[in-house]
């Protein structure tokens, strides 16, 4: 069935953020996970706000038989200069549907999705931009509709609760763990790069430019200077052999505001199997409770060989989905035509 659709204009934003609220409320997560997560800030309202305003946005509205509004999508180009640190993670030229970007109907979410991304898809070739990544909350009632379109898991993002000190990890032999500071970004930069670098490899196969790698080499530089942030170095021996650093998390409908991220995380390779990132990790949690955060978020690809394995098994519980569809290169032209 064709579900009509008709733009998305300032004039329908209160009733969209109304129906975004409604809908997050019964997708946002499995309910094994409410007992101990906290919810973001959904705010469908000032989500929704912001996005009417970004230049080029794709945005369209579906619509029942009398004409009501019943759903929306939005799409926001994504435009990313070859040094910019984000672009190791996220294809150069393409478009995100963000959290807010999208509401659908009980009982009718794949067809009125179809119906919005024909619509939205459209322009977004015609422009020229065929890698689509959709924002969601973990959980089938969410992910079931991009995934009739296409779309799989490209990167998880996860929660785990900061609490009081408990049973810490045992020590690892000739370990010793320091706060890294301004003095320690060559360190710092160095191990982000190599972990990115990793990133080319199977089966996540992600490249990682050159000019962005050396971009992240000097990327947190105001961090490692912020007290609001922690890093921390592991030696052996004087030997740099693996960091975290932690900075604090930007609240959304999935991240509570007492929230920090654990912005990298690296172990060198001959070092990895002894417990290193865990003692690491403790140290952080111990930091993050310290300083008034209750929750710690991550985020990691989901074809990882080593981190969709480590990131579940040292605590973080999925909360969220970045999907992800890359459309043929050969389109060009009209649709249809290769």
């Amino acid at each position: 069935m064709t579900v009509a659709t008709a733009p998305l204009t300032s004039e329908h934003i209160p009733l969209a953020a109304q129906r975004y609220d409604r809908w997050f409320a019964r997708a946002r997560r499995p309910p094994s996970q409410r007992s101990w997560l906290a919810d973001g800030p959904v705010r469908g309202d000032e989500l929704l706000g912001k996005l009417q305003h970004t230049p080029g946005l794709e945005a369209c509205r579906a619509l029942d038989g009398d004409g009501a509004l019943i759903g929306h999508l939005a799409a926001v180009p994504q435009d990313l200069r070859p040094d910019d640190p984000a672009a190791l993670r996220s294809h150069p030229r393409s478009a995100l549907v963000p959290h807010g970007g999208h509401a659908l109907p009980s009982g009718r979410e794949s067809e009125v999705l179809r119906s919005l991304y024909v619509r939205v898809a459209e322009r977004l070739v015609a422009d020229r931009r065929l890698v689509h990544y959709a924002d969601v909350p973990a959980g089938e009632a969410a992910t079931a509709p991009w995934c009739d379109l296409g779309f799989g898991r490209e990167r998880v993002y996860g929660l785990m609760a900061v609490k009081a000190r408990g049973r810490q990890p045992r020590g690892v032999e000739g370990l010793a763990i320091r706060r890294a500071g301004p003095g320690d970004l060559p360190q710092i930069g160095r191990m982000a790069a190599e972990s990115a670098r990793r990133q080319r490899g199977t089966a996540t196969f992600q490249p990682q430019p050159e000019q962005a790698l050396a971009a992240l080499r000097v990327h947190y530089a105001d961090a490692l200077a912020d007290s609001r942030c922690g890093a921390w170095i592991a030696l052996r021996r004087g030997e740099e052999i693996g960091m975290v650093v932690l900075v604090p998390a930007q609240p959304d409908p999935v991240t509570p505001a007492s929230c920090v991220e654990l912005a990298e995380a690296y172990v060198e390779p001959a070092h990895r199997g002894e417990g290193i990132s865990r003692v690491l990790l403790a140290t952080g949690l111990a930091w993050a409770f310290d300083n008034g955060h209750r929750y710690m978020s991550a985020n990691w690809p989901s074809a990882s060989p080593l981190a969709a394995g480590h990131f579940p098994a040292i605590g973080f519980r999925p909360v969220a989905y970045r999907l992800s569809r890359t459309l043929d290169s050969r389109l060009t032209g009209p649709p249809g035509t290769y």
